[in-house]
């Protein structure tokens, strides 16, 4: 069987690629792969931390319903953009606004919550910048469903 020189040169493309292409990874680190607000809660922290140890970055922070259509209400994040130096850490405050009230008492809402990190501006010209975007799950849970100890109650199949 012959390899014609279409499939070489493919060939040899995608070793190159995995030889010496350099993996993206983010600046920007959330300290957590899930968000639970617990109802009795009037606010939480989140903790992000600069891991380029050479460039300040800027961190932008919103939440999405569970269609992904950005939200305002009932629940707010407080910087939703902030300035990391390098190698620096900061928190993200995310406080329940009155309407939190009305969300369901009887079970979760979901909501993502969406970090993007902002590159600086490249010194050298003809640059490609990307600006990576971290997206969790992010559950208000009411008071109804906590125990004393802060766990919520198991599922039932009735």
């Amino acid at each position: 069987m012959r390899i014609s020189n279409q499939h070489a040169l493919l060939g040899v493309s995608l070793l190159a690629g995995i030889f010496f292409g350099q993996p993206a990874s983010a600046a920007i680190a959330l300290d957590r792969t899930r968000v639970i607000f617990p109802g009795n809660e009037h606010a939480i922290s989140l903790n992000i931390h600069n891991e380029n140890t050479q460039l300040p970055f800027l961190a932008q922070a919103w939440l999405e319903d569970s269609n992904g259509k950005k939200i305002n209400s009932p629940l707010v994040i407080l910087p939703p953009l902030q300035r990391l130096e390098p190698g620096a850490s900061s928190q993200l405050e995310i406080r329940a606004m009155p309407a939190a009230m009305q969300l369901p008492q009887d079970r979760e809402t979901l909501f993502y919550f969406n970090l993007r990190e902002i590159p600086p501006r490249s010194k050298t010209p003809n640059t490609l910048q990307l600006a990576l975007q971290t997206r969790v799950k992010f559950f208000y849970r009411p008071k109804a469903l906590q125990l004393a100890n802060g766990t919520a109650t198991a599922f039932q199949q009735k």
